[in-house]
């Protein structure tokens, strides 16, 4: 519990950092949560504050009573020390009075831009299937291999000893699964790669790129349903079963259209911030020295 409640707290603590304005009392306010000098929390400060933190804390929140007065204290911690440091002239001084103005400008621009570009505009079906026939390439998946691996692995300066024992052991791994014992339960016992002897060896659908070139080399060339003879590379040395093959294809509209559509709002929503600085250059002169 402490664990949660301190991720919690600094959720909260990095929140109120990052938004001083929240901490100056509304003409909405209700009734008072806490008071610090001339701070006030209120009900509605206080909701208005967890509204805007992550779900899963939100959700804590309402489960339990005394992560809130836990929150409601720290509150109390942050303007102790803000107002004291704002009695020692501290927001005065040079660094940090640009740190509180890059705040504000950020905590601004933002707002500018959730009022004045709507960022999850919808984008039509008939926008996104051109975006895809023109972009064709975009959505091409090369051929992919599913396999399994047995790995003995050796380190990167082992000796010709550590390597010739690491090759003997795959021999031996292959001949017992020459003598029908099954791939997963060799991989499970033998092999030295943590991420998948525990699945019997599989590395699921991979493409070209994504394992080292001898490794990949070896698998891409063994026929689905047959095991490579013992390969090395940097690692050590591998057994590769290879399981299946998919030929390279076009991944289709429905699979890639929520992609494509987030890809289009974000290209909207730049090209609505580029109008909007054009306009902005002109209302407000700028001028930039060498």
């Amino acid at each position: 519990m402490f664990k949660i409640k301190s991720l919690v707290v600094l959720t909260f603590l990095a929140f109120s950092a990052a938004n001083p304005a929240m901490a100056a009392t509304s003409p909405d306010d209700e009734s008072i949560l806490a008071q610090v000098g001339t701070a006030t929390l209120t009900h509605t400060h206080y909701a208005a504050m967890v509204e805007l933190l992550p779900p899963q804390v939100q959700v804590m929140l309402q489960t339990n009573p005394e992560i809130k007065n836990e929150l409601i204290t720290r509150w109390v911690d942050i303007n102790l020390l803000a107002q004291e440091a704002i009695a020692s002239n501290l927001d005065k001084e040079p660094s940090v009075a640009i740190k509180i103005d890059e705040m504000k400008n950020r905590l601004l621009v933002e707002a500018l831009i959730n009022a004045r570009i709507d960022t999850a505009a919808p984008i039509s079906a008939e926008e996104i299937a051109t975006y895809y026939q023109e972009h064709g390439s975009e959505f091409e998946q090369g051929e992919q291999v599913q396999a399994k691996h047995i790995l003995i692995r050796t380190e990167s300066d082992a000796g010709e000893e550590a390597q010739a024992k690491a090759k003997e052991k795959i021999i031996e791994i292959a001949e017992k699964l020459k003598k029908g014992e099954s791939f997963h339960s060799l991989a499970t016992e033998y092999s030295e790669d943590p991420t998948t002897k525990n699945n019997g060896g599989d590395l699921g659908y991979f493409s070209r790129g994504q394992m080292v070139k001898e490794f990949e080399d070896t698998a891409f060339t063994t026929a689905p349903g047959t095991t490579s003879d013992p390969v090395q590379t940097g690692l050590g040395w591998h057994l590769i079963q290879v399981i299946d093959k998919k030929s390279p294809e076009k991944m289709p509209l429905e699979k890639v259209s929520k992609q494509i559509e987030s890809a289009l709002q974000k290209e909207h929503g730049e090209k609505k911030l580029q109008e909007l600085l054009v306009e902005l250059r002109k209302k407000y002169p700028v001028t930039l020295s060498n």
